[in-house]
């Protein structure tokens, strides 16, 4: 017998895609959302272990929008794991605001952001900022493939970039891609996971 917890999948909702409309017209982050940690289940495991498999042992990784921080559990034994979230999820860990602007300092070998960029309203600072920290990056991103619109809203999520959108982000930012791999295909949105590589 385990004691897991049941997983979380999140869903669309009403109340959401309202507050994801305020959001946007702000500029602003969900802090209270990200603040309770059913927010943040186990979910996403899958993604984390896909992700940590890119990252070498023995190197310094900034995880922004750690979440549950379930990155940590699947990185090789001698990485130094670095968190950051909006809010702080465990005594010491970084608190950074992406769409404020504000960024953790310090240099890092790779920087992770794993199912974040979708609630960010300035990509492409985020990846400038990022680039800034390390030589190195594992992102995901939910790509619209369907153009419902209502759909990611409901979500939370604030920008809907396609494939040939967000490839074109990349290729005017200070990174490009190594490797793809699809994480996850749903009706309305394709997850993939990218390596990049500072350029």
């Amino acid at each position: 017998m385990t004691n897991s917890k049941p997983e979380i999948v999140p869903q669309p909702t009403a109340a959401r895609l309202a507050l994801t409309e305020q959001l946007i017209a702000m500029g602003g982050t969900d802090v209270e959302r990200w603040r309770d940690p059913a927010s943040v289940s186990g979910f996403w495991d899958e993604r984390a272990a896909v992700a940590a498999r890119h990252i070498p042992d023995g190197t310094r990784v900034l995880d922004l929008g750690a979440g549950a921080m379930g990155l940590r559990r699947f990185l090789a034994p001698a990485c130094v794991y670095i968190p950051c979230d909006v809010v702080e999820r465990e005594p010491g860990a970084l608190v950074a605001d992406l769409n404020k602007g504000e960024f953790p300092p310090g240099a890092y070998d790779w920087v992770t952001v794993l199912g974040v960029l979708e609630y960010i309203h300035d990509v492409s600072r985020v990846l400038d900022f990022m680039a800034r920290a390390a030589p190195h990056a594992v992102i995901t991103y939910c790509l619209d493939t369907a153009k419902v619109i209502a759909t990611r809203r409901g979500m939370g999520w604030v920008n809907d970039y396609d494939r040939e959108s967000f490839v074109a982000l990349l290729d005017q930012s200070p990174w490009r891609i190594r490797d793809a791999a699809l994480i996850k295909k749903g009706a309305h949105n394709e997850q993939v996971l990218l390596v990049l590589d500072r350029v």
